[in-house]
């Protein structure tokens, strides 16, 4: 099995690669999804400290909501949605102007609509993301229903700290930036696409590209 702490730069290289692509895949389904332009930066692919993971995206007292999913295969890829709880209406407001043609003040709405909207725009980033690893490992696999939660950055992150525990003290997690609309429209919005997937699967993973 991949020991986490003994990845180099070529490994490391490997992944920003996949989440480039991945995220090619997510802006364009996005912008199709919100009827405005996406733009997802290169992602950064790091290793950090499972103890430092929960500062590692910003503050950690700092509310944020999280969309999760992953691939339903024996190994799954994991993927997060974390988009900073002040942002969240932004992306609920365009999802419901897109599809009803109308807008809607996001505060009115019950938690459960709000939530379901969100789950709809993770599942839509979260699937280009894992089709992008499909097209390069040959696999089929689905995604499982995204789940969505809300609470402060550091107890959504020790999901994944909990997870790369098992297997050591190093997680490798990806890092990028959203940026909804263009011109004066345009908006940086506090949101990151997170790929965390343990060491079988990106092991899987960095076979197939022929840097293991």
């Amino acid at each position: 099995m991949l020991d986490l702490s003994s990845m180099n730069a070529m490994h490391l290289d490997a992944i920003r690669e996949i989440g480039n692509i991945g995220a090619g895949h997510a802006a364009t389904a996005m912008s199709a999804l919100l009827g405005c332009p996406v733009e997802i930066d290169i992602p950064k692919a790091e290793l950090v400290s499972i103890y430092e993971l929960d500062s590692y995206y910003d503050d950690p007292d700092v509310i944020y909501t999280a969309v999760f999913a992953s691939s339903d295969n024996e190994d799954p890829f994991n993927f997060m949605l974390l988009v900073r709880e002040s942002e969240v209406g932004k992306l609920v407001s365009l999802l419901i102007s897109k599809q009803f043609g109308m807008e809607m003040d996001v505060a009115s709405l019950p938690e459960e609509m709000a939530d379901s909207a969100l789950g709809e725009i993770g599942n839509i980033l979260l699937g280009s993301f894992l089709n992008a690893v499909n097209g390069l490992l040959g696999m089929t696999s689905g995604i499982t229903i995204p789940s969505v939660t809300h609470d402060m950055l550091a107890s959504i992150l020790s999901i994944v700290s909990v997870m790369f525990g098992e297997y050591g003290d190093i997680a490798l997690v990806t890092k990028s930036n959203v940026t909804v609309g263009t011109g004066e429209n345009a908006g940086s919005l506090d949101a990151n696409i997170l790929l965390a997937s343990g060491p079988q699967a990106l092991e899987a993973l960095l076979v197939k590209l022929g840097v293991m």
